[in-house]
């Protein structure tokens, strides 16, 4: 029995968590995770989410069965880029100039939010659900618990500069991608034994890079990248770590909801064939990055807000 591994270890019973990452539009990726993962019979016995996995966490907890992920699929096949990301030269110049702190309201988020939810309260989820945020003004990663699910989720998937950050209680709260991507320590100090890590992958990881933005994306995949490997190389000994399989491509922007189907099938294809493996190849922790320091310092376990 591992020492660490909080509540379950002490109460002797596994507990299983899927940690669901960060990525815009590619969240689309985790529903084919999710789908082969009940399809399995592995089920959470909580969630915890970034940005966009927390929005898919949340409806997961509150629909924790195949049926449930079925639905969520056809809400995501039905999203278009102006649902989330409407763009008004208006708004973009009021930022710009320095009128206002973000460039794309967050109205249309909060609809759809409010629309698909099943519960005003994350404590009323059907499973317990994490969601991450990151504090503004430290930088420090926020779990939120308890209180009103609409804020937690809106403040966990405001991307800093494009919508605006999200006052939960006392703190002004962006996105949890800032301060913790994929928080895998978190799920562990909630007692996880078994972890799934739901990662979105960067489809442009390995395309050419034609431009500044695509030098600047690559550069920020492979600090993401890294940090993923340090935290499981850091964590499995206190949890058995799962890392499902990310996608070669094709290479979508986070904006880009046009090829939600595909990723969707794709995903679903690639984790479906990664859990019918045999069990004696099974291994449950990532392959090892082609570099991690001996001595790494990780953040501070994340503060709650009730």
């Amino acid at each position: 029995m591992r020492p660490d591994a909080g509540l379950a270890a002490r109460s002797g019973r596994r507990r299983v968590a899927f940690v669901l990452s960060g990525g815009g539009s590619l969240g689309a990726i985790q529903v084919g995770m999710l789908q082969a993962l009940f399809e399995a019979g592995v089920q959470p016995d909580f969630l915890v989410g970034t940005s966009a996995g927390a929005v898919n966490a949340a409806w997961v907890a509150g629909h924790p069965h195949g049926d449930g992920v079925k639905e969520l699929a056809g809400i995501w096949c039905g999203l278009r880029r102006q649902d989330i990301f409407p763009l008004s030269p208006w708004a973009g110049a009021r930022g710009l100039f320095g009128r206002t702190n973000h460039l794309i309201s967050n109205v249309g988020l909060r609809t759809l939010i409010e629309r698909h939810i099943p519960y005003e309260r994350l404590e009323d989820a059907a499973i317990p659900v994490r969601v991450v945020a990151t504090d503004l003004k430290t930088g420090h990663a926020v779990i939120l618990s308890s209180g009103p699910a609409v804020p937690a989720l809106l403040a966990s998937t405001a991307i800093p500069g494009v919508f605006p950050p999200v006052t939960v209680g006392k703190r002004e709260l962006i996105d949890g991608g800032v301060a913790d991507m994929t928080p895998i320590a978190a799920a562990i100090e909630e007692g996880a034994t078994d972890v799934y890590v739901l990662p979105i992958g960067y489809p442009w990881l390995r395309q050419e890079r034609a431009n500044a933005i695509g030098m600047a994306l690559q550069a920020f995949a492979r600090v993401v990248e890294q940090r993923l490997h340090v935290e499981i190389a850091a964590h499995s000994h206190a949890a058995d770590i799962c890392l499902l399989p990310t996608l070669d491509g094709p290479a979508v922007s986070p904006a880009d909801f046009s090829r939600t189907p595909e990723l969707i099938s794709r995903s679903y294809r690639a984790t479906r064939r990664y859990l019918s493996r045999p069990r004696e190849q099974e291994a449950v922790v990532a392959p090892r990055a082609p570099h991690i320091p001996r001595v790494v310092e990780l953040s501070a376990v994340p503060a709650r807000v009730a």
